[in-house]
């Protein structure tokens, strides 16, 4: 899976770093959504999806913390 596929961007155009924190964890949250694995999927990319949403979960948490 693209990140262009994720986040609805077309071939020619790039992903770019945003700007602020805001709109960084945004995009983490786009790419990485919170969700129930696929019954299809295989267990080394469950947990592997696993991981990259638990980073993200972990930014969130810092930033709430910030509040």
């Amino acid at each position: 899976m693209f990140i262009k596929d994720i986040v609805g961007k077309d071939e020619e155009e790039e992903v770019t770093l945003p700007k602020t924190v805001p709109q960084f964890i945004k995009l983490l949250n786009t790419i990485y959504p919170e969700q129930s694995p696929d019954l299809s999927d295989e267990m080394k990319d469950i947990y592997f999806k696993a991981g990259q949403r638990d980073v993200v979960r972990f930014i969130n948490e810092l930033k709430d913390r910030d509040k």
